[in-house]
């Protein structure tokens, strides 16, 4: 688990070397804003040149590696103070959804010593709903249509309050998670994502087509989705703001999905390369995908994206199919036909020929750090 992980960092989207960079700093249950202010910086030379290399490189066109790179250097100078800052766990105490939705924010600044180094500050601490809320409100005109039917339905709903954090990815965000002694993959809902509308829309024709015919779906290994993790302002956020705008009342957001937990090896891209992988194994999985897909489209339903990374393989060796949004990935589905039952056999198919090109050139390959497929979900 990291001790730090830099959520996104920010800059003016025309170029300017002046430009102010801020980071978003994930950090032992709190929240973290970086600012570093040209302006600021300029009482130092050294330190304004080195913001302006910075700038040249953020502005460059395919270079992800070299831009994540100034991030981590521009994040280490703050560390000792956003340890300092940030609130010290509990030992064996139990952790709750509700501390990762809404944490502690600190507004750090960079400032210049006499030296010329960077010098951390700290600048502010904000209440929890002055730094924007997770999830979407559940009245939202595009939202209302596709997540009323689930409200309506007997789907189980809770508050984050109420759900317990197991583990968390490598990014920080909670993932196994246990409600009501039942261990889910928790997904976090991301306002304004088509992808999840249309996500809502295929599990909902999941949960229909199980209640009418129970048998159907029964055995077929897929990701379903469990229950919804709705948050009412009233209950979650503090002091909030007397002068406040209408629209900025407290009302219900949907935060995220509880869905399937599929304890994991990796995904089918991750393990079938492998050399100890054996032919059996890629045609079982070949087999079981096949027979996935045939009944979602029995029940209405379209993959929408499938690629070997859209599939899960669990301890025991089978084959699960995960992720529900809909879209397409080139090379595996075409454009025109995402999101379909012909772009579900088109990807399937060259699933397969993916498979059998493994299985005619076995190679070995050299096991990176990190790469063995381990707990996970979707």
């Amino acid at each position: 688990m990291q001790n730090f992980y830099t959520e996104s960092t920010t800059w003016d989207l025309k170029f300017n070397l002046d430009s102010d960079i801020t980071l978003y700093v994930r950090h032992r249950g709190a929240a973290f804003r970086i600012c570093y202010h040209a302006h600021i910086l300029a009482a130092s030379p050294s330190a304004l040149k080195q913001h302006h290399e910075s700038c040249r490189i953020l502005y460059k066109d395919d270079a992800d590696e070299e831009c994540c790179k100034v991030s981590d250097r521009l994040r280490k100078p703050f560390e000792d103070l956003m340890t300092e800052i940030a609130p010290t766990p509990l030992t064996g105490s139990t952790e709750y959804l509700h501390s990762y939705l809404y944490p502690p924010w600190f507004i750090l600044e960079a400032r210049v010593a006499k030296s010329g180094y960077i010098q951390p500050h700290f600048k502010a601490a904000l209440s929890r709903q002055e730094f924007g809320r997770p999830g979407e409100y559940i009245d939202n005109d595009f939202l209302q249509p596709h997540l009323s039917p689930l409200l309506d339905s007997k789907l189980n709903k809770y508050s984050s309050y109420h759900v317990q954090v197991l583990a968390r990815t490598s990014q920080l965000v909670p993932s196994r998670v246990l409600v009501d002694g039942t261990v889910y993959f928790f997904k976090p809902w991301i306002s304004g994502r088509m992808h999840g509308y249309y996500e809502l829309q295929s599990y909902r024709k999941i949960l229909a087509d199980t209640e009418a015919s129970p048998s159907f779906l029964a055995g077929v290994r897929i990701c379903r989705l469990h229950g919804l993790v709705i948050d009412n302002d009233d209950d979650v956020l503090q002091h909030y703001p007397l002068d406040s705008d209408e629209k900025d009342y407290p009302g219900t957001r949907l935060v995220g999905l509880l869905l399937t937990y599929i304890e994991n090896r990796g995904t089918l891209e991750d393990l079938a390369p492998w050399s100890d992988c054996t032919n059996e194994d890629r045609l079982r999985w070949s087999k079981q995908i096949h027979h996935s897909v045939e009944c979602l489209h029995g029940a209405g339903v379209a993959w929408g994206d499938a690629k070997p990374d859209n599939v899960l393989v669990d301890m025991e060796g089978d084959a699960w199919l995960i992720d529900f949004g809909g879209s397409y990935t080139p090379g595996w589905v075409d454009e025109d036909k995402q999101e379909a039952v012909e772009g579900d056999r088109q990807g399937v198919q060259r699933i397969d020929d993916w498979l059998t090109r493994w299985s005619r050139q076995p190679v070995t390959r050299i096991k990176r750090s990190g790469e063995e497929g381990g707990e996970g979900g979707v």
